[in-house]
């Protein structure tokens, strides 16, 4: 099939006999005029809009594209430009049964606003609903974007210039309808209408592993970004141009499969990709120049206000600098922190302030994972600088230079921020050699291999064999980073207290949008993902007495899923002890088989869940907290997504279930039976397999315990799960549950589970029992007493 569907006989292979006789429904047409000119001439439906103007105005259903066929599966894709105004919205719509009932996906854009958000949206009963929202920062004043809706069976997922920004699971979703647009508040204009087969991926020429953007200041050293440029396959190489808005400020070359760019002069320019094969399809990189770095020169008073200290010695490399003012700071919007190397004054890093896309893993690493984050944060009176990783070398002396403007309305040592030259004096150099051995030392202040945690897991990533036993000691303190571990086994991440080691970060899905993955230095965009931690292709991964935390609040963040665990190993073992993990939505998700013993998991919305094999909470605190952003939520305990109906699936053995508190200033509780003990995805590819054995449950659990379809006062609401009766081998299950003071719960109110006889709960009252279908039914019985590598 060609890249573009085209025609009402594409369609007609997509659908079931008799489809195409189905009555056509009569365009709105309110607010809509066609364009004449400023047509694409790329390949489209005769039949189809190829440009439309859309005015101001209530939100509506502006047209329907009454000669395309209703279809299930198809995409619609658009070039659209949003016109001064008002903030709006402009959807374009799918499985469109009537003006109550349909799907879109599309843009929220508002003039003032540097973002733009791209949401996937449900029209139920009338009733308007936000799938999922993801937010870009991306400049759309007078720019046309194109914006991508697709729907594959139950899969919509919605595309931003060729990214793929997310994807919602709507069961039963799959049902012909028709195609439109739906726009409300500022006018928009469209072109390049074009409707397919979502088989046909777009072509796509973005940055690699980054974002549409890019900083330098003027007279910089030349910058070389790499590109990824691929056809619709997303295997063969796509030949691209780049060309400049504005040369005088920044100007660029195709090199290869990059591009490089020369920082000029200050202000800003496009920097415009655009295919060989196809002009029309085009990515543009926005680039800021600020003026030139000018290094202070005067002396500045640096003592007891830097981390690390003038002439320190044996300093690890992955430190974080930490300038103390006397008053909390005000982050700037310029300048530049500058790392050079002593012996010959080279540039070994740029600083900034804002936020940026950054690798978390090892130089020559197969994949590693790629985020936004800000390097540059404000902690009290302290500013925590945290270089790029390993650009730092063993054995070797450095000094910092910072600009005044990096830093706002601040004072050190009672004399006005000026910034940081050479003559300051912040020189340090990096310990001898790096570390060997079993054990790796992490300590964010004192003696210690390392700083970082991840530092630690980059070395033992890269220099101990993938089976070698690893241990990581982090001792007491506050480590605030997002971690990444892949493809090594026997690693031990212990701490040396369960509170007083807390690794933490806020980060979540509209920061860093979906589970994650890690990805090869040529992947379009980014998608590391909104967990704490991200594990791949590890085995025996042990956390064992600290604290995980992500500090994100529904209440603040327009996505609220933020995972402090993701275990992404289908066959991999996870273990857990004596450890806590903090979170509101999402908190633990596994794949393959998990252990969790002694444990405490705080959130509040599906809060454990995961496509897995088998995962054993024992003797752990399952506690649910007031959700910071729906006061009257008790939200859902487990979501599983088990992948095989003989597995165990998620599994509670004599574990108390709690409730207290949510985060954030309000501090929202949870009202009495307002929680409920799992909730299913709805889909009939995985299976709800989760069984409470010998548990103990507070008041916060509903009398009905289980939230199947019909439960809740919106029968609608929750789908049935997979399977929809359960049995005493898969789906909903309970035995022995209590009250916290130990006393038997009356049953006979649970709607959708099933009780379990003592004889049917011994197979999952035992870890042997529950693990028996590790490695082919090889089996896995882990021990508490298990000492660490």
């Amino acid at each position: 099939m060609s890249k573009h569907l085209t025609s009402p006989l594409l369609l007609a292979l997509l659908l079931p006999a008799g489809a195409l006789a189905e009555t056509q429904v009569k365009p709105p047409t309110t607010g809509v005029r066609a364009l004449t000119s400023n047509v694409s001439s790329q390949s489209s439906d005769p039949g189809s809009p190829k440009a439309l103007h859309l005015d101001e105005g209530p939100a509506a259903v502006r047209t329907l594209f009454t000669h395309v066929p209703p279809a299930a599966d198809y995409f619609v894709e658009a070039r659209i430009r949003a016109l001064p105004g008002p903030p709006g919205q402009l959807y374009l719509l799918g499985r469109h049964i009537d003006a109550g009932n349909w799907f879109g996906a599309g843009l929220h854009i508002s003039d003032a606003s540097p973002t733009v958000q791209a949401d996937i949206v449900r029209q139920q009963h009338g009733k308007l609903s936000r799938l999922k929202q993801v937010r870009r920062a991306i400049a759309s004043e007078g720019r046309f974007l194109t914006v991508r809706f697709e729907m594959a069976g139950e899969a919509l997922s919605v595309y931003l210039n060729g990214e793929k920004l997310s994807t919602a699971t709507v069961p039963a979703s799959a049902i012909p309808g028709a195609l439109g647009i739906y726009s409300g508040g500022k006018g928009f204009e469209l072109e390049n209408i074009r409707v397919g087969d979502p088989a046909n991926k777009p072509m796509r020429i973005a940055p690699a592993v980054a974002a549409n953007s890019f900083k330098a200041q003027a007279g910089d050293p030349p910058s070389t970004l790499p590109i990824s440029a691929f056809a619709s396959d997303g295997l063969t190489p796509a030949r691209f141009t780049v060309r400049s808005s504005n040369p005088a400020v920044a100007s660029a070359t195709v090199r290869g499969s990059s591009i490089v760019v020369t920082p000029k002069r200050p202000g800003s320019a496009s920097l415009v990709l655009a295919s060989v094969a196809d002009p029309s399809v085009q990515s543009i990189i926005d680039a800021s120049i600020a003026p030139a770095f000018a290094p202070p020169v005067h002396k500045a008073d640096l003592v007891g206000a830097i981390i690390p200290p003038a002439r320190a010695d044996a300093v690890q490399p992955d430190t974080p600098l930490r300038l103390r003012f006397d008053q909390p700071p005000r982050l700037g919007s310029a300048g530049s922190v500058r790392i050079y190397r002593q012996a010959d004054h080279k540039l070994v890093d740029i600083i900034r302030p804002g936020d940026e896309v950054a690798a978390i893993g090892y130089p020559g690493q197969d994949q590693r994972r790629y985020t936004r984050r800000t390097p540059i944060t404000i902690d009290g009176n302290s500013a925590i600088i945290r270089p790029h990783a390993h650009r730092l070398a063993y054995g070797s002396a450095y000094y910092v230079v910072v600009e005044p403007g990096v830093f706002d309305n601040a004072t050190i040592n009672g004399a006005p921020f000026a910034g940081i030259g050479k003559a300051a004096g912040w020189t340090f150099r990096t310990r001898a050699a790096a570390p060997s051995g079993p054990i790796l030392s992490v300590d964010d202040d004192g003696p210690a291999d390392f700083r970082t945690v991840q530092g630690a897991l980059d070395h033992a990533m890269q220099h101990a064999g993938q089976a070698t036993p690893v241990t990581v000691a982090v001792r007491n303190g506050r480590y605030d980073e997002m971690l990444f571990i892949r493809g090594k086994d026997n690693l031990t991440i212990k701490g040396e207290s369960r509170d007083g080691v807390v690794i933490h970060n806020g980060n979540n899905d509209g920061y860093n949008p979906g589970s994650g993955l890690s990805q090869g230095p040529q992947s379009p965009s980014f998608t590391g993902g909104r967990a704490l931690l991200m594990a791949e292709k590890s085995d025996v991964l042990t956390l064992d007495t600290l604290t995980l935390k992500n500090t994100t609040l529904r209440s603040d963040k327009i996505a609220g899923q933020a995972e402090t665990v993701f275990f992404n190993n289908d066959s991999g073992r996870l273990i857990a002890r004596n450890a806590s993990f903090f979170s509101e939505q999402d908190t633990i998700q596994v794949k393959g088989y998990s252990w969790f013993y002694r444990t405490l998991i705080e959130g509040n919305v599906d809060f454990i869940w995961g496509a897995n094999r088998a995962a054993l909470f024992e003797e752990s605190e399952l506690r649910s907290v007031g959700d910071s952003a729906n006061p009257s939520s008790g939200g859902y305990v487990v979501q599983a997504r088990t992948v095989n109906a003989s597995d165990r699936g998620f599994v509670f053995l004599n574990s108390a279930l709690t409730h207290g508190p949510g985060p954030g200033p309000l501090a929202n509780k949870i009202p009495p039976g307002a929680t409920y003990l799992a909730r299913s995805p709805g889909t009939a590819a995985t299976w709800d397999n989760v069984a409470y054995i010998n548990c103990k449950m507070g008041e916060h659990i509903a009398p009905v315990g289980w939230a199947g379809n019909g439960v809740q006062r919106d029968a609608t609401r929750e789908p049935a799960p997979n399977p929809a009766s359960a049995t005493a081998n898969s789906g909903w299950r309970e035995f022995g549950s209590t009250d916290l003071d130990g006393k038997p719960l009356d049953l006979s109110r649970r709607a959708g589970g099933y009780v379990l006889s003592a004889q049917e709960a011994a197979p999952l009252s035992t870890r042997a029992a529950v693990f028996s279908g590790f490695d082919g039914g090889r089996g896995w019985n882990p021990e508490a007493g298990q000492a660490a590598p």
